[in-house]
Protein backbone atom coordinates (compact mmCIF):
# COMPACT_ATOMS: atom_id res chain seq x y z
CA UNK A 1 0.00 0.00 0.00
CA UNK A 2 1.09 3.53 -0.72
CA UNK A 3 1.66 6.27 2.13
CA UNK A 4 -1.01 7.98 2.57
CA UNK A 5 -3.58 5.90 0.68
CA UNK A 6 -6.36 4.32 2.54
CA UNK A 7 -7.51 1.19 1.78
CA UNK A 8 -11.22 0.10 2.08
CA UNK A 9 -12.71 -3.68 1.45
CA UNK A 10 -15.45 -4.83 0.42
CA UNK A 11 -16.21 -6.95 3.38
CA UNK A 12 -16.42 -6.54 7.03
CA UNK A 13 -13.41 -6.81 9.85
CA UNK A 14 -14.86 -9.62 11.27
CA UNK A 15 -14.30 -11.56 8.07
CA UNK A 16 -10.60 -9.60 8.29
CA UNK A 17 -9.59 -10.78 11.37
CA UNK A 18 -10.63 -14.05 10.53
CA UNK A 19 -8.37 -14.25 7.83
CA UNK A 20 -5.51 -16.61 8.33
CA UNK A 21 -1.92 -14.75 8.38
CA UNK A 22 -0.87 -16.17 5.50
CA UNK A 23 -4.00 -14.99 3.43
CA UNK A 24 -3.91 -11.25 4.88
CA UNK A 25 -0.23 -10.68 3.97
CA UNK A 26 -1.04 -12.28 0.74
CA UNK A 27 -3.74 -9.68 -0.15
CA UNK A 28 -1.95 -6.56 1.66
CA UNK A 29 0.86 -7.83 -1.07
CA UNK A 30 -1.20 -7.30 -3.84
CA UNK A 31 -3.16 -4.06 -2.79
CA UNK A 32 0.49 -2.66 -2.70
CA UNK A 33 0.69 -3.66 -6.45
CA UNK A 34 -2.84 -2.31 -7.23
CA UNK A 35 -1.67 0.60 -5.62
CA UNK A 36 1.43 1.01 -7.59
CA UNK A 37 -0.40 0.56 -10.91
CA UNK A 38 -3.03 2.92 -9.98
CA UNK A 39 -0.52 5.59 -9.19
CA UNK A 40 1.30 5.10 -12.57
CA UNK A 41 -2.02 4.95 -14.24
CA UNK A 42 -2.71 8.45 -13.31
CA UNK A 43 0.71 9.70 -13.94
CA UNK A 44 0.61 7.99 -17.71
CA UNK A 45 -3.07 9.55 -18.02
CA UNK A 46 -2.00 13.05 -17.34
CA UNK A 47 0.99 12.78 -19.67
CA UNK A 48 -1.04 11.49 -22.59
CA UNK A 49 -3.42 14.23 -22.40
CA UNK A 50 -0.74 16.77 -22.20
CA UNK A 51 1.07 15.26 -25.34
CA UNK A 52 -2.57 15.19 -26.82
CA UNK A 53 -3.13 19.21 -26.53
CA UNK A 54 0.89 19.54 -27.96
CA UNK A 55 -0.51 17.19 -30.77
CA UNK A 56 -3.53 19.94 -31.56
CA UNK A 57 -1.57 22.91 -30.84
CA UNK A 58 -1.42 24.92 -34.34
CA UNK A 59 -1.13 28.75 -35.45
CA UNK A 60 -4.79 29.09 -34.95
CA UNK A 61 -5.04 28.09 -31.32
CA UNK A 62 -1.41 28.57 -29.68
CA UNK A 63 1.67 31.06 -30.36
CA UNK A 64 3.44 28.81 -32.96
CA UNK A 65 4.34 29.96 -36.27
CA UNK A 66 1.65 29.29 -39.55
CA UNK A 67 4.94 27.75 -40.55
CA UNK A 68 4.61 24.41 -37.99
CA UNK A 69 1.34 23.75 -38.78
CA UNK A 70 0.94 19.90 -40.13
CA UNK A 71 0.18 20.42 -44.38
CA UNK A 72 -1.49 17.14 -43.90
CA UNK A 73 -4.17 18.62 -41.86
CA UNK A 74 -6.01 20.85 -43.54
CA UNK A 75 -8.56 22.62 -41.34
CA UNK A 76 -12.24 22.13 -42.64
CA UNK A 77 -14.23 25.70 -43.42
CA UNK A 78 -16.73 25.89 -40.70
CA UNK A 79 -20.47 25.77 -41.89
CA UNK A 80 -21.94 28.72 -40.72
CA UNK A 81 -25.10 27.55 -38.31
CA UNK A 82 -27.87 29.84 -39.54
CA UNK A 83 -28.16 29.17 -42.81
CA UNK A 84 -30.90 31.72 -43.24
CA UNK A 85 -28.61 34.56 -42.44
CA UNK A 86 -26.66 33.09 -45.83
CA UNK A 87 -29.16 33.43 -47.97
CA UNK A 88 -29.99 36.55 -46.57
CA UNK A 89 -26.61 37.70 -48.64
CA UNK A 90 -27.10 39.74 -51.90
CA UNK A 91 -25.14 38.54 -55.37
CA UNK A 92 -22.78 41.24 -56.18
CA UNK A 93 -19.90 43.38 -54.24
CA UNK A 94 -20.91 43.70 -50.41
CA UNK A 95 -21.22 46.67 -48.70
CA UNK A 96 -17.75 48.47 -47.89
CA UNK A 97 -16.02 46.85 -51.07
CA UNK A 98 -14.26 49.05 -53.27
CA UNK A 99 -15.81 49.22 -56.62
CA UNK A 100 -14.82 48.56 -60.18
CA UNK A 101 -14.99 51.62 -62.66
CA UNK A 102 -14.73 49.90 -66.33
CA UNK A 103 -11.57 51.70 -68.36
CA UNK A 104 -12.61 54.05 -71.01
CA UNK A 105 -10.82 52.49 -73.83
CA UNK A 106 -9.82 54.01 -77.32
CA UNK A 107 -12.56 52.82 -79.81
CA UNK A 108 -12.36 51.00 -82.80
CA UNK A 109 -15.37 52.52 -84.33
CA UNK A 110 -17.90 54.87 -83.12
CA UNK A 111 -21.95 54.96 -83.90
CA UNK A 112 -24.13 58.04 -83.42
CA UNK A 113 -27.38 57.30 -82.11
CA UNK A 114 -30.00 60.26 -82.41
CA UNK A 115 -33.41 60.86 -81.29
CA UNK A 116 -36.18 60.29 -83.65
CA UNK A 117 -39.33 61.62 -81.91
CA UNK A 118 -40.44 63.19 -78.63
CA UNK A 119 -42.79 61.01 -76.32
CA UNK A 120 -45.14 63.95 -77.24
CA UNK A 121 -45.07 63.38 -80.29
CA UNK A 122 -43.50 65.40 -82.14
CA UNK A 123 -41.00 64.25 -84.68
CA UNK A 124 -39.54 67.92 -86.11
CA UNK A 125 -36.55 67.41 -83.81
CA UNK A 126 -33.47 70.29 -84.85
CA UNK A 127 -30.52 68.65 -85.51
CA UNK A 128 -28.47 71.29 -85.43
CA UNK A 129 -28.90 71.59 -81.85
CA UNK A 130 -28.35 68.06 -80.51
CA UNK A 131 -25.49 67.38 -78.49
CA UNK A 132 -23.53 64.25 -77.00
CA UNK A 133 -24.15 63.45 -73.35
CA UNK A 134 -23.48 60.16 -72.68
CA UNK A 135 -20.82 57.44 -74.13
CA UNK A 136 -22.12 54.00 -74.03
CA UNK A 137 -19.00 51.62 -74.28
CA UNK A 138 -19.41 47.68 -75.27
CA UNK A 139 -15.94 45.25 -75.79
CA UNK A 140 -16.62 42.83 -77.80
CA UNK A 141 -13.67 40.20 -78.98
CA UNK A 142 -13.10 40.46 -82.45
CA UNK A 143 -13.78 36.91 -84.75
CA UNK A 144 -10.52 34.88 -84.52
CA UNK A 145 -9.04 33.48 -87.49
CA UNK A 146 -5.95 31.57 -86.89
CA UNK A 147 -3.18 33.28 -88.65
CA UNK A 148 -1.21 29.94 -90.54
CA UNK A 149 2.11 29.80 -92.60
CA UNK A 150 2.72 27.36 -95.09
CA UNK A 151 6.51 26.91 -95.32
CA UNK A 152 7.10 24.92 -98.49
CA UNK A 153 10.36 23.07 -98.25
CA UNK A 154 11.88 22.63 -101.66
CA UNK A 155 15.05 20.65 -102.68
CA UNK A 156 17.33 20.45 -105.54
CA UNK A 157 20.82 18.86 -106.91
CA UNK A 158 24.18 20.53 -106.68
CA UNK A 159 24.97 20.88 -110.29
CA UNK A 160 28.70 20.42 -109.11
CA UNK A 161 28.53 17.50 -107.12
CA UNK A 162 25.25 16.22 -107.80
CA UNK A 163 24.25 16.03 -103.91
CA UNK A 164 20.57 16.89 -103.33
CA UNK A 165 20.71 20.28 -101.77
CA UNK A 166 17.50 20.91 -98.99
CA UNK A 167 15.42 24.09 -97.76
CA UNK A 168 15.86 24.37 -93.94
CA UNK A 169 13.70 25.40 -91.31
CA UNK A 170 14.93 28.53 -89.04
CA UNK A 171 15.20 28.20 -85.47
CA UNK A 172 12.27 29.90 -84.64
CA UNK A 173 9.98 28.44 -87.41
CA UNK A 174 10.84 24.78 -86.36
CA UNK A 175 8.25 24.74 -83.30
CA UNK A 176 5.51 24.51 -85.71
CA UNK A 177 3.65 27.46 -82.91
CA UNK A 178 4.46 31.05 -83.23
CA UNK A 179 5.56 33.18 -80.64
CA UNK A 180 2.07 34.66 -79.18
CA UNK A 181 0.46 31.36 -79.70
CA UNK A 182 3.07 29.90 -77.60
CA UNK A 183 2.45 32.68 -75.43
CA UNK A 184 -1.31 32.31 -74.92
CA UNK A 185 -0.96 28.41 -74.33
CA UNK A 186 1.96 28.79 -71.42
CA UNK A 187 -0.34 31.43 -70.00
CA UNK A 188 -3.30 29.35 -69.57
CA UNK A 189 -1.12 26.10 -68.71
CA UNK A 190 1.30 28.13 -66.12
CA UNK A 191 0.13 31.03 -64.57
CA UNK A 192 -3.47 29.99 -64.52
CA UNK A 193 -2.78 26.59 -63.76
CA UNK A 194 -5.06 24.70 -66.13
CA UNK A 195 -4.50 21.09 -66.85
CA UNK A 196 -3.56 20.30 -70.34
CA UNK A 197 -6.67 18.46 -71.37
CA UNK A 198 -8.31 22.17 -70.49
CA UNK A 199 -5.77 23.60 -72.88
CA UNK A 200 -6.34 21.12 -75.26
CA UNK A 201 -10.35 21.38 -75.26
CA UNK A 202 -9.51 25.56 -75.53
CA UNK A 203 -7.63 25.11 -78.65
CA UNK A 204 -10.27 23.50 -80.25
CA UNK A 205 -13.16 25.25 -79.11
CA UNK A 206 -12.33 28.75 -78.74
CA UNK A 207 -9.05 29.14 -81.33
CA UNK A 208 -10.68 25.93 -83.91
CA UNK A 209 -7.46 24.26 -84.13
CA UNK A 210 -6.26 20.58 -82.98
CA UNK A 211 -2.69 20.00 -80.59
CA UNK A 212 -1.89 17.27 -78.72
CA UNK A 213 -0.91 17.00 -74.95
CA UNK A 214 2.83 16.53 -75.87
CA UNK A 215 2.91 19.41 -78.28
CA UNK A 216 0.93 21.46 -75.32
CA UNK A 217 3.72 20.51 -72.73
CA UNK A 218 6.74 21.32 -75.49
CA UNK A 219 5.40 24.78 -75.92
CA UNK A 220 5.17 25.16 -72.15
CA UNK A 221 8.90 23.83 -71.59
CA UNK A 222 9.98 26.24 -74.28
CA UNK A 223 8.25 29.35 -72.28
CA UNK A 224 9.86 28.32 -69.58
CA UNK A 225 13.00 28.43 -71.14
CA UNK A 226 12.52 31.72 -72.69
CA UNK A 227 11.59 33.48 -69.50
CA UNK A 228 14.68 31.80 -67.69
CA UNK A 229 17.16 34.71 -67.96
CA UNK A 230 14.57 37.10 -66.29
CA UNK A 231 13.63 34.69 -63.30
CA UNK A 232 17.40 34.61 -62.67
CA UNK A 233 17.68 38.23 -63.16
CA UNK A 234 14.36 38.34 -60.22
CA UNK A 235 17.04 36.00 -58.12
CA UNK A 236 20.08 37.49 -58.60
CA UNK A 237 18.35 41.07 -57.53
CA UNK A 238 16.80 39.26 -54.56
CA UNK A 239 20.42 37.73 -53.49
CA UNK A 240 21.83 40.98 -53.22
CA UNK A 241 19.38 42.79 -51.49
CA UNK A 242 20.25 43.65 -47.51
CA UNK A 243 17.67 42.49 -46.11
CA UNK A 244 14.76 39.98 -47.65
CA UNK A 245 11.81 38.09 -45.81
CA UNK A 246 11.56 34.57 -46.14
CA UNK A 247 8.73 31.98 -46.01
CA UNK A 248 7.48 28.96 -47.39
CA UNK A 249 4.13 27.09 -47.79
CA UNK A 250 2.81 23.57 -49.13
CA UNK A 251 2.23 23.41 -53.12
CA UNK A 252 0.68 20.39 -54.52
CA UNK A 253 2.57 19.26 -57.78
CA UNK A 254 1.00 16.20 -59.56
CA UNK A 255 -0.72 15.73 -55.92
CA UNK A 256 2.57 15.31 -54.06
CA UNK A 257 3.18 17.23 -51.52
CA UNK A 258 5.77 20.04 -52.69
CA UNK A 259 7.04 23.82 -50.91
CA UNK A 260 6.56 27.24 -52.34
CA UNK A 261 9.67 29.05 -51.17
CA UNK A 262 9.48 32.96 -51.21
CA UNK A 263 12.50 35.54 -50.94
CA UNK A 264 10.64 39.24 -50.68
CA UNK A 265 11.92 42.44 -50.85
CA UNK A 266 10.44 45.80 -51.52
CA UNK A 267 12.15 45.50 -54.67
CA UNK A 268 11.12 41.80 -55.92
CA UNK A 269 9.31 38.61 -54.77
CA UNK A 270 11.34 35.08 -55.98
CA UNK A 271 10.07 31.96 -55.90
CA UNK A 272 10.95 28.33 -55.74
CA UNK A 273 9.39 25.08 -55.85
CA UNK A 274 11.31 22.62 -54.09
CA UNK A 275 10.00 18.92 -53.02
CA UNK A 276 11.58 19.47 -49.31
CA UNK A 277 11.17 21.68 -46.55
CA UNK A 278 14.74 21.72 -45.17
CA UNK A 279 18.14 22.94 -44.81
CA UNK A 280 19.22 22.32 -48.33
CA UNK A 281 16.05 23.61 -49.80
CA UNK A 282 16.37 26.74 -47.74
CA UNK A 283 20.30 27.21 -49.03
CA UNK A 284 19.27 26.91 -52.60
CA UNK A 285 16.99 29.35 -52.07
CA UNK A 286 19.51 31.99 -50.80
CA UNK A 287 22.60 30.67 -52.52
CA UNK A 288 25.02 32.95 -51.45
CA UNK A 289 22.44 36.20 -49.71
CA UNK A 290 24.39 36.86 -46.73
CA UNK A 291 22.02 39.88 -45.15
CA UNK A 292 19.16 40.50 -42.51
CA UNK A 293 16.48 37.59 -42.62
CA UNK A 294 12.95 38.12 -41.56
CA UNK A 295 10.96 34.96 -40.96
CA UNK A 296 8.28 33.83 -38.75
CA UNK A 297 11.14 31.62 -36.80
CA UNK A 298 10.79 28.10 -38.13
CA UNK A 299 13.73 25.73 -37.24
CA UNK A 300 15.21 25.70 -40.43
CA UNK A 301 16.00 29.38 -40.52
CA UNK A 302 17.22 29.31 -36.73
CA UNK A 303 20.12 26.40 -37.58
CA UNK A 304 21.30 28.54 -41.00
CA UNK A 305 21.73 31.77 -38.85
CA UNK A 306 25.81 29.76 -37.78
CA UNK A 307 26.48 30.33 -41.83
CA UNK A 308 26.62 34.24 -41.12
CA UNK A 309 23.28 35.30 -41.82
CA UNK A 310 21.18 37.05 -39.57
CA UNK A 311 18.31 37.13 -38.28
CA UNK A 312 15.19 39.64 -37.58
Amino acid sequence: MMPGMEITRPFPESDWNATPPVVQHYIKEQEKTVAVLESQNAGLQKQIEKFGEKVNENSQNSNKPPSTDNPFKKERKKKKDNKKQNNKRKIGGQPGHKGHQQKKMEPTRTVDLKPDACDCGNDQLHLEKMAPFYIHQQIELPEINMDVTHFILHKRQCRQCGKTIKAKLSKEQQPGYGSRLSALIAEISGIQGNSRETVQSFCESILDFSISIGAIQKVVYRASEAIKPIYDKIGEIARTSPVNNVDETPWYHKGKLHWLWALVNPTVAFFMIHKNRSKKAFEELIQYWAGILVSDNYGVYRTSMSCGHNEA
